[in-house]
């Protein structure tokens, strides 16, 4: 079967893409791509926020494709060499100045699991699940399992749930702060884009500044990680459209206006 990643545009400001690579929405190259190419379609559309879902009931990713990296492996360090070296759809997601949020339907282990680490957001049906289980096949979590899950959750927690091996259900991966949200199975598709569409609401620069100023801080020390995050905001705050929407909500407060009102936080 081939590897799908469809985009279309539920609402202003919002992509979805849904992944399909049944029967087990195994992921390969071939799905990255798709998706890279969606996010690009994305990105072209104007879209300040994503969600990546999957069209296959009960498997948002189950794994990354097995033969795919056996294959990888026997092909050897010299013909990898001499391929094109292809974009990884996890560091595009992360380098994004678009908001993405993986909607976790079913499975989501190992390279699926990588994947939801490497979103901004994590949303999860309730039959949901998500599992590092590489160490029974002799290998290691080898794309964000090791490292953004540990900065998720923390060394301590990961480090269990890599040498386990077994998966955790999505109310456990909420309560050790893995994913963000838990709505029931009939709700998840609807629920993920309203929470899109809501964040979308906000202007594309703030979005992607936020989100520059969040994960350079994460990889760098505390004094390095307050420069750039003052850099970041000084470049943002003296933009004209910015200074707009500041003394807009200053005119507000000065009519007696709350903070919700002034700033334009919806109440619910």
């Amino acid at each position: 079967m081939t590897a799908t990643a469809q985009f279309s545009q539920p609402t202003e400001g919002v992509g979805l893409i849904l992944i399909d690579n049944g029967p087990r929405n195994f992921g390969s190259t071939e799905l990255g791509l798709r998706i890279i190419d969606a996010l690009q379609t994305a990105a072209d559309a104007a879209c300040r926020v994503v969600v990546i879902a999957s069209d296959r009931p009960g498997y948002f990713i189950a794994h990354w494709s097995l033969q795919g990296i056996i294959d990888t492996q026997r092909a050897g360090p010299p013909a990898l060499s001499h391929r094109p070296r292809q974009p990884r759809v996890f560091d595009l997601i992360e380098s994004s100045p678009m908001v993405v949020i993986a909607a976790n339907n079913g499975q989501a282990w190992g390279g699926g699991a990588e994947l939801s680490w490497g979103c901004d957001l994590r949303i999860a049906a309730e039959s949901a699940t998500y599992g590092q289980p590489e160490v029974a096949l002799g290998i290691i979590p080898g794309a964000g399992g090791t490292t953004r899950l540990a900065r998720l959750i923390g060394p301590t927690k990961c480090m269990e749930m890599i040498l386990d091996g077994r998966p955790i259900s999505a109310r456990e991966a909420l309560a050790l702060g893995a994913i963000n949200k838990v709505v029931p199975d009939d709700r998840l598709r609807d629920e993920s884009i309203a929470w899109a569409a809501h964040i979308a609401r906000w202007p594309a620069w703030s979005l992607a500044a936020c989100k520059h100023s969040l994960i350079d801080g994460r990889d760098i020390g505390l004094d390095a990680a307050r420069r750039s995050e003052s850099a970041i905001f000084q470049s943002v705050a003296r933009r004209e459209d910015a200074i707009r929407l500041m003394a807009a909500a200053q005119a507000r407060y000065d009519a007696g206006a709350d903070s919700f009102d002034a700033i334009g936080i919806p109440r619910t």
